[in-house]
């Protein structure tokens, strides 16, 4: 099957580059052809490029949400998408269908969709952008009753949670545990919480660091590590460094997370927003580490059954605190909890079984 996608950048941002690259790599093993149109280059670039059959760089974005204002300004991107004469039309925005549109009207290959976020869109907009499109793919339930609610067709919508393959996210030995403690600079025998993901208010890290200054854990008992930090500051992060109690560390976003989920106890994601899904709860769940979660859009769902007790209520941080607190041994009361987690991710998030999902919707859609 030959498969066109856009994305804007090939830079390992978050968890939906993470995704769309665990993804096609899968799909590109299984015999699919894949053609990459994109903005800027990034990390990912090289990987994109060893399984796409083509990558095609382009100044102009695709997105629109003013497709008849934007229709000439896209066109030369439509004319090269058409040209690979695609059996599927991947889009991972609704801003990108006036692109998909117009390379459909050239093919009449089906539209398929992969909503990674909810965003209002006036409704005269999203009904002329998404009459074209065969399905929409939601990575969560919440984003399901969040996008139906603003009026999107609930038939033509699949909730596929998005996996991992598990074994790129190790448990890692007690040896490797010290060993990137070591690399890290981080005391051998201090409870490690992280946090991993771009310091913006939305992601609710000062509700993090509140937190942490509750517990007042002495810094060679405990550290709190924050990666994520930008190049470059604003006024946000600013007053963060300077609100931050003693035991934090900031360190730069990493390409390979490996090394610090494999150093951690325990990894926090503090959002105050509706995540979508929460994907790095996954990462750090698969290598045998237990997650706490804010209990907002799809972090539930990730946070079921046993670990539902790892959730906390939107911008509570005594709530978080407590939840901090209860973990600090784990290893020692509860040894049973990482291959608890690991299990559950394995049972629940697996890569092989999200495209299998991916494979059959592009089927049913080229199917008609």
């Amino acid at each position: 099957m030959r498969i066109v996608i856009y994305l804007p950048q090939l830079e390992s941002f978050g968890g939906v580059e993470l995704n769309m690259l665990e993804t096609m790599r899968a799909l590109a093993a299984r015999g699919h052809r894949i053609s990459l149109f994109y903005e800027r280059d990034g990390n990912l670039t090289g990987e994109f490029g060893s399984f796409c059959e083509s990558l095609h760089r382009g100044p102009s974005p695709l997105y629109s949400e003013a497709p008849l204002r934007d229709a000439p300004r896209i066109a030369g991107r439509i004319l090269a998408a058409g040209r690979r004469r695609p059996d599927v039309i991947f889009a991972n925005n609704i801003s990108e269908l006036a692109w998909a549109a117009g390379v459909r009207a050239l093919t009449r290959a089906p539209i398929v969709c992969h909503l990674h976020e909810f965003k209002q869109v006036r409704r005269s907009s999203m009904a002329l952008l998404t009459r074209r499109v065969n399905r929409f793919i939601l990575s969560s339930g919440y984003m399901r009753r969040a996008w139906t609610n603003h009026g999107l067709d609930g038939s033509r919508i699949e909730v596929v949670h998005p996996g991992l393959s598990h074994a790129a996210y190790p448990h890692g030995s007690e040896i490797d545990r010290l060993r990137y403690r070591q690399e890290l600079g981080l005391p051998e025998a201090a409870y490690i919480v992280v946090y991993m993901g771009r310091l913006i208010p939305e992601k609710g890290v000062d509700i993090l660091l509140d937190a942490w200054r509750a517990l007042a854990l002495p810094p060679d008992q405990a550290r709190l590590v924050l990666v994520g930090m930008p190049q470059e500051t604003d006024d946000y992060i600013e007053g963060l460094l300077a609100l931050a109690p003693p035991g934090c560390e900031w360190l730069p976003m990493q390409r390979e997370v490996l090394p610090m989920l494999q150093a951690s106890d325990v990894l926090v994601l503090p959002s105050r927003w509706d995540e979508p899904f929460g994907r790095v709860l996954v990462e750090a769940m698969a290598t045998g580490r237990p997650a706490v979660g804010a209990a907002v859009g799809g972090i539930p769902e990730i946070l079921r059954g046993e670990f539902s007790r790892l959730l906390f209520p939107r911008g509570d941080s005594a709530a978080l605190a407590e939840r901090l607190r209860a973990l600090q041994n784990w290893r020692r009361d509860d040894p049973a909890l990482a291959a608890h987690c690991a299990h559950h991710v394995a049972e629940n998030f697996s890569l092989t079984a999200y495209v299998n999902v991916l494979e059959q919707v592009f089927s049913s859609a080229v199917a008609g």
